[in-house]
Parts: structure tokens; C-alpha cells; sequence
């Protein structure tokens, strides 16, 4: 009797688990639909929001030559952004997003992560000076966020392998992004290949990225920018400020005019801080 009753307790506890799992995949189901849904209804209203604009601006001209003069510069910027993504497969400085953290993040910050990359893509279109961007080690929950972004239409490189194991990056220069690094990148260079990981870590996760340069063999160096930085506030970047770090850089050739045009104010010293 008692060996019957250990038995069926402990399988009524691995049901249980197995009904908790299952209740737990369901609710990550229905958020993120909940999530695709929001994504969707937002470019939807950024679309939205882009035509009333252009209409209510068409309204305040006078003649139609003004008018078709403004439609005529509105889709020459849609243009030359989508120009500038052609360009961009052809510039020789190339950026390439690890994205070999998954288990280092959760859910939430895997979305962000499609997110950052995302915004990064849509920024480099309007670069005088894009960058080459690849964006490697794609695993499939990643996969299925950046879909939410129609990502395969992009005109950057996109690739499940892991970068070094790609024909193209295996005799390449590579310096791996890490603001643990203990060397300074001083200038960007054609002939370098630079990394950045692609972790989302709302509790900074130390040495992360200095560990994986490591681990793959590659050289690390972070960006100068220590100084410009607030002294309480964290000296590391999201994944599209690091890159667009780099395109200003290719601008300014100027690490501080770089990153105050680039940077958010929240990030900077304040001039009274400096004194």
C-alpha cells in the first residue's frame, strides 16, 4: 500500500509539471502573438502617420508646382534610402551582429534584440557612409522576431553560421566589440572586420563579450568613449548605437564628435560634471 501510494504521488507530480509546462508554452504562445500583432499595428500607424504628414503638408502649398516639386523630393528620399541599402552591400567596412547569446537572454530581451537590429538596418539606409552589415549564428527564436521585421527582404547578409565559420570571414582581421576589452580602438580601418554582440542584458553581464572573443580566438578592443560617459552610468552600448558609433567615426574621424551626434544625452557628462 505504501509503495502504491509513493508511486502515484509521484506520478500526479509529473503530471503536474508536465500540465505546468505546457499552461507556461501556451501563455508564451499568446504573448508573443500579442507581440506580432503590436509590431504590425504600429507600422501600420507609423504608415499611416507618414501619409497624413505628407498630406497636411501638400495642403499648405499654394501652387501645384509646389506640390508636385514636394512629392517629387519625398520620393527621392525613399529612394535614395532604398539606393544607399544597395550601396551598403558594397562598402568595405563591415559590421557583423553575433547573435550567439541565447541562452544568456530571455524572452523579452531576445525581442529587443530583433528590435535594436531592426533600427539599426532602417538608420544605415539614410547613411552617407553605410556600412556592410551581417548578422550571424541566427537561431530560430531570433528567426521567428525578426520575421515580425520582414527581415529576409533586407538588403544586408543574414546567416545561421556562426561568423567565423564563414568562408569569407576565416582569414579575415577581426576585432570583436567588448567594452571589457582591454585595448582601445583608436581608428576604423577597411581592412578590419568588427563585431558586435548581439546581447540584450538588462543586468550587465561582465566580461560577456570579452569572454567570447576569446573563446573564439579573435582580437577585442572596445570603443573609446569611457570618458564621454556619465561616472554613474553604465559604459557599454545597445547593439545599433555601437554600430552607428562606427559610422560616425567615418564622418567626423572623431570619436567625441562621433558620439555626440550619435549617442543619447542621457548617456553624456554633463558639462558641469566635467569642470
Amino acid at each position: 500500500m505504501e509503495i502504491f501510494d509513493f508511486l502515484g504521488e509521484d506520478i500526479i507530480t509529473e503530471q503536474k509539471i508536465e500540465k505546468n509546462k505546457q499552461l507556461k508554452s501556451e501563455k508564451q504562445q499568446i504573448k508573443n502573438e500579442l507581440h506580432k500583432q503590436k509590431v504590425v499595428q504600429k507600422k501600420k500607424e507609423k504608415k499611416k502617420k507618414i501619409k497624413q504628414q505628407k498630406y497636411e503638408v501638400i495642403q499648405t502649398l499654394e501652387t501645384q508646382e509646389q506640390k508636385n516639386d514636394f512629392v517629387h523630393q519625398f520620393k527621392g528620399l525613399r529612394n535614395q534610402r532604398r539606393e544607399n541599402g544597395i550601396k551598403s552591400l558594397q562598402s568595405p567596412f563591415k559590421i557583423i551582429i553575433d547573435c550567439g547569446f541565447e541562452e544568456n537572454m530571455s524572452d523579452k530581451e531576445q525581442r529587443s534584440l530583433a528590435r535594436q537590429i531592426s533600427e539599426l538596418y532602417q538608420e544605415n539606409r539614410k547613411l552617407d557612409i553605410p556600412l556592410k552589415l551581417y548578422v550571424t549564428n541566427i537561431y530560430p527564436i531570433l528567426h521567428k522576431y525578426l520575421e515580425q521585421y520582414h527581415y529576409k527582404q533586407w538588403q544586408l547578409i543574414s546567416d545561421e553560421r556562426l561568423f567565423i565559420d564563414i568562408e569569407e570571414f576565416k582569414q579575415a582581421n577581426i576585432v570583436y566589440l567588448s567594452p571589457d576589452g582591454e585595448e582601445e580602438l583608436q581608428e576604423i580601418k577597411e581592412d578590419e572586420v568588427y563585431v558586435i554582440g548581439g546581447l540584450v542584458d538588462r543586468v550587465i553581464m561582465k566580461n560577456a563579450t570579452l569572454n567570447r572573443s576569446r573563446q573564439l580566438g579573435v582580437r577585442s578592443a572596445k570603443l573609446p568613449i569611457g570618458q564621454f560617459i556619465k561616472k554613474n552610468y553604465k559604459k557599454c552600448l545597445n547593439v545599433s548605437t555601437a554600430a552607428l558609433m562606427i559610422s560616425g567615426w567615418l564622418q567626423y574621424k572623431d570619436w567625441s564628435k562621433a558620439f555626440d551626434s550619435i549617442v543619447p544625452q542621457k548617456f553624456k557628462e554633463q558639462e558641469a560634471e566635467m569642470q
